[in-house]
Parts: structure tokens; sequence; C-alpha cells
């Protein structure tokens, strides 16, 4: 019996430290990685927001993307971010540049919509864009039309404006 009971603590003993070693593996793995996950969560955001604000032309737009254009420069400059990902901090803050460009250019500061865009140029270069032209970019960063509710998708709204319906019954 007593050698039983010896096996059974013997084996519960080992389930634990087994869990524990894990867990504490698995946490040393993922929680490096975490701090870079959550940066890319807030980099979306961040893209996501300011490109909202330049397709709506607000007057917001200019310090949400140079917000998101921060962002990504930490991003870029970062040493625990792969160099594959930093391509793609790279063409994006070359977009967000882009951007910032075309808005300093509709505000009449052409010398820094120029230095803008070849800042752009420069970081789409790095990403590896073959086609670095500004007529290409420029295409590339144009502003996209905001549907009524915010949801629907370009060929909805047309449906919808075309059928004379509320957009957002």
């Amino acid at each position: 019996m007593k050698r039983i009971l010896l096996r059974s603590i013997a084996v519960l003993v080992g389930i634990a430290v087994g869990c524990a070693a894990g867990g504490y593996l698995t946490f040393h793995t993922y929680s490096q990685k975490y701090a870079t996950v959550r940066y890319f969560a807030w980099a979306g955001i961040f893209a996501a927001v300011s490109e909202g604000q330049y397709d709506k032309n607000t007057s917001d737009a200019k310090q949400d993307l140079l917000n998101t254009l921060a962002l990504y420069d930490r991003g870029v400059q970062s040493s625990n971010i792969d160099p594959t990902l930093k391509k793609s901090l790279c063409m994006n803050r070359g977009l967000i540049e882009a951007r910032l460009s075309v808005l300093e250019d509709e505000g009449g500061d052409a010398d820094r919509a120029k230095s803008d865009m070849s800042k752009a140029q420069e970081d789409l270069k790095a990403a590896g864009w073959v086609d670095r032209s500004e007529a290409n970019i420029l295409q590339a960063v144009r502003r996209q039309p905001v549907s009524p509710c915010g949801i629907a998708s370009e060929s909805t709204a047309k449906a919808i404006a075309s059928t004379n319906q509320k957009p957002c019954g």
C-alpha cells in the first residue's frame, strides 16, 4: 500500500513539475514576442484611423498621419523586430509620407510636399518597390471614397444610391 502511495505521489509531483516547467518555457518563449505583437496591433489601429481621416479629408488627417509615422519610425529603428518585417514597416512608412505629401501639396507647401515625396520614394526603395515614380506612388495613395454607412463597399453604396433607398436604414 505504501509503495502505491509513493508511486502516485511521484507521478503527481512529476506532472506538477512538468506543467510548471512547460508553462515557464512557453511564457519565456512568447513573452519576448508579446511586445512585438502588441506593437503591430497598435500600428494597424493607428494606420486604419489615419488612413480613414485622410480618405475623409478631415482637419485631423495630417496630425493622425504624423502620429502614425512616428510609431512606424520607432518600429523601423527597433532591434526587436525581424528585418523582413521592417520592410513592411518601411513600405507603410513610405505610403504615409506620400499621403503627407498630398496634404502638404493641397495646403500650398510645395517644398514640404517634395521633401515628403522624396522620403516616401526612399522608403519604398528600401521596401523593394520597383516603380517609385511619383505618379505610381500617388496612384497608390489616392483617396478612397467613403461609403454611406462606413461598412458597405463602394459598389454597394452605388447600388443603394441608384435605387433611391436610404443608405443606413
